[in-house]
């Protein structure tokens, strides 16, 4: 099933020249035929897939849509509108922060995205005494194949200067030092007219769910 067309591709487009509040509202009823129904007919059908893995995994499809609108609060880029529809599927909370899967379709990219990308202090904690307790599992889920297929590495600033308690793991694994623990997938805009897109989307999920589950 193709649930978007180049008329989605094209409304990002025209927003990158146009990014101004009269043209979007002149256009608003293109942004919601094309974009916005669609994205939402996407992010359901994808939720009912992934619960099929995972039955826990059960929100409410518009609320897991960003906003189109930029935060411009404190960006010298005052321009209102994002390039991009993006949506967030987990069954975490913003407390208790659950990897589940990103995706960001655009009129220059597409992109997928999962791991944690800002996890609390609490959090990275127990990330790194997870990764210490079990080292040998933790290289080998981020080696395998699957997940090196589609997302290549794990990603992530890292702390200039390593805690005393982590630098024997640290030798062994530098990753360790990691703040954030996230992977992404980036593809040609065009990624998301493919009739295959939920599958290929789903693959993208699948290959990085071990990894997340450990981290988790």
């Amino acid at each position: 099933m193709q649930y978007f067309t180049n008329e989605y591709i094209n409304f990002f487009l025209d927003l990158e020249k146009n990014n101004k509040k009269e043209w979007f509202h002149e256009h608003k009823k293109r942004y919601e035929k094309h974009v916005r129904k669609p994205m939402i007919q996407f992010v359901e059908d994808l939720i009912l897939e992934m619960q099929k893995h995972d039955p826990e995994i059960n929100p409410i499809p518009s609320k897991c849509l960003g906003r189109i609108n930029r935060d411009i609060r404190f960006s010298k880029d005052k321009t209102p509108y994002n390039l991009h529809l993006f949506a967030h599927i987990t069954k975490g909370t913003k407390d208790e922060p659950i990897p589940g899967i990103a995706i960001r379709f655009g009129g220059r990219d597409s992109g997928i995205m999962t791991g944690f990308y800002q996890p609390s202090k609490a959090k990275l904690i127990d990330i790194r005494n997870k990764i210490s307790e079990n080292l040998e599992l933790f290289q080998n889920l981020k080696t395998a194949k699957s997940f090196v297929s589609y997302f290549g590495t794990i990603q992530g600033t890292s702390y200039k200067r390593i805690p005393k308690e982590l630098l024997d793991t640290y030798a062994k694994e530098p990753l360790i030092a990691n703040k954030q623990f996230y992977y992404t997938a980036i593809n040609k805009a065009n990624f998301a007219l493919s009739k295959n897109l939920l599958d290929e989307v789903m693959e993208h999920w699948l290959a990085s769910k071990p990894l997340n589950d450990f981290l988790s």
